[in-house]
């Protein structure tokens, strides 16, 4: 069975996902500013969001549906059914004391965070407030990606990858409100909305409960049973290779967090960064996002019934995925990042030099995309495994090379160097995991020519939307109107999509006839 539809759903679901909570900034800005309570509201989330991005990107998955896919070969749904209640048994107790820490901890935690608020005892009081209301998210973030896992295990992705969409539709749906119907003051503004953080993510765990049970998830914490240690050993282990896990998965918010520390010694230029990142995000959301959560349990399922063609197979359709994607968009991003830019930020308080320093940055950072979308389609070849020691020393030499790029590169330009550390960081990560993976991982030879004639296709696309970019230039001025510049952009967009699809199928990167990629006759070719 092909892997397109999967890897359309998982990554159609992240983008909308993306967009939407684009949408709910822009709101949440609307309403709370950039004063005393944004930033009460912004560090009370600093924590719950570095867990669900890293949750996100599939953290559990990488400990969780390797293990479910060996139980089941070797024991049976039934062994893999117990062993799912035994994990989320200890999952909810460690859940309930880091909460019940968190919330008698949270002066001190704020402390560290927002070290600045302690100068204001009135702001510093709303941190912790906001703060307290806050943390519980955590462990619905945490249980909510389990049961993701356990739904991923069994290849249903559809409400896994939907769920995620819950928190912002809900949002928009307060903040609408708080707008138009029930106008209040800023901090109750930000109380409100802490509150349906909250009540959002309750909202995701009964969604997925229901689905798990659906699945054949009969899932019953015995909280009794994992306080006194009255559960398979095996679910402790599995909840301690989850802290590699998160590492390995969060390791491209790792990258950016770097970045933010090296953009924070110049002026402006963490504020470029998280708006060129905001755009970055998008597709590397849609593509690494979708090949991630899909690609891991076909490859353990095939790695434990030792069957190497259906491996062979998986890994070079999302090779080709992954490629047909991602290349367009990295071109796009790159030759278009200043028109990109200028339209969707360029006003207000956001003047021309804002618009062309993001668009520096955008131009940069999607020179990391095939690296973090390479990375994606390598690893589960390893996690499939439960080998997590060669991807956690890839991140560790990406992380260390991300450091000393960013320094060097501070030479040939301070400001950009965040941007610079990050691609270094990211083309290492993917460069030492393509050598460590060398006589592990099948492919089928056609694929590569796949892979090129994509990047091939992506090239001449980029010259198209190049060239119309420079002949409409004045089309694409900032001073027109949003809909008639943003047009524009868009009609450059479709011509490129046109002509690389065009380029792509004559070339033989992919087949219209189910989107199979082409890769079925080569299954029975050799």
């Amino acid at each position: 069975m092909s892997l397109a539809p999967q890897f359309t759903i998982v990554g159609t679901a992240t983008l909308a996902s993306r967009v939407t909570g684009f949408f709910r900034d822009i709101l949440i800005a609307a309403i709370l500013g950039s004063g005393p309570v944004a930033d009460v509201y912004v560090a009370a989330f600093l924590l719950p969001n570095l867990f669900r991005k890293m949750m996100s990107e599939g953290a559990l998955n990488a400990s969780i549906v390797p293990r479910l896919a060996r139980l089941e070969q070797e024991g049976g749904q039934q062994a893999a059914r117990g062993f799912s209640d035994d994990v989320l048994s200890l999952l909810c107790v460690v859940v309930i004391v880091l909460v019940a820490v968190a919330e008698l901890a949270m002066p001190q935690i704020m402390s560290v965070l927002a070290y600045g608020f302690r100068a204001d005892t009135e702001k510093f009081a709303d941190a912790v407030l906001f703060g307290r209301i806050a943390f519980p998210f955590v462990g619905f973030v945490l249980v909510v990606a389990f049961m993701s896992a356990l739904l991923n295990a069994v290849e249903r992705y559809a409400i896994a990858a939907l769920v995620p969409l819950v928190l912002n539709v809900i949002m928009i749906g307060v903040l609408v409100a708080l707008i138009v119907a029930v106008p209040v003051g800023k901090r109750d503004a930000g109380l409100v909305l802490v509150s349906a953080v909250l009540a959002a993510g309750l909202i995701q765990l009964l969604l997925l409960w229901r689905s798990a049970g659906r699945a054949g998830f009969d899932l019953r914490p015995k909280l009794h049973d994992a306080v006194t240690g009255r559960v398979d050993p095996q679910a402790k282990m599995l909840l301690l290779l989850a802290i590699p896990g998160m590492i390995i998965a969060g390791s491209g918010h790792v990258h950016m967090i770097i970045a933010s520390q090296f953009a924070s010694l110049e002026p402006h230029a963490i504020a470029w960064l998280y708006y060129a990142d905001r755009l970055f995000q998008l597709p590397l959301g849609f593509v690494a996002s979708s090949v991630g959560v899909v690609l891991l349990p076909r490859i353990s399922r095939a790695l434990h019934q030792g069957d190497k063609t259906a491996m062979a197979m998986a890994q070079s359709e999302a090779f080709v995925f992954a490629s047909l994607l991602i290349f367009p968009a990295t071109v796009a991003l790159f030759v278009l990042a200043k028109p990109i830019t200028a339209i969707l930020f360029q006003r207000g308080a956001f003047a021309a030099q804002d618009a062309q320093a993001t668009a520096a940055f955008l131009r940069l950072l999607a020179l990391a995309l095939p690296a973090f979308v390479l990375i994606k389609v390598i690893l589960p070849t390893f996690l499939a495994r439960e080998e997590m020691r060669t991807p956690l020393v890839a991140v560790g030499i990406a992380i260390a090379a991300n450091i000393l790029g960013a320094f060097v590169f501070r030479d040939i330009d301070r400001t950009l160097a965040p941007a610079a550390g990050v691609v270094i960081g990211a083309w290492t990560n993917a460069i030492v995991l393509v050598f460590a993976v060398r006589g592990r991982m099948s492919i089928v030879p056609r694929t590569y020519w796949r892979v090129f004639a994509a990047a091939l296709a992506a090239g001449v696309m980029g010259f198209l939307i190049g060239w119309l970019a420079l002949e409409l230039k004045p089309r694409l001025s900032a001073s027109l109107p949003f809909y008639e510049k943003g047009s524009f952009l868009l009609l450059i967009c479709l011509a490129g999509l046109i002509v690389y699809a065009v380029m792509a199928r004559v070339l033989g990167a992919f087949t219209f006839a189910g989107l199979g990629l082409g890769l079925g006759r080569q299954k029975q070719a050799g």
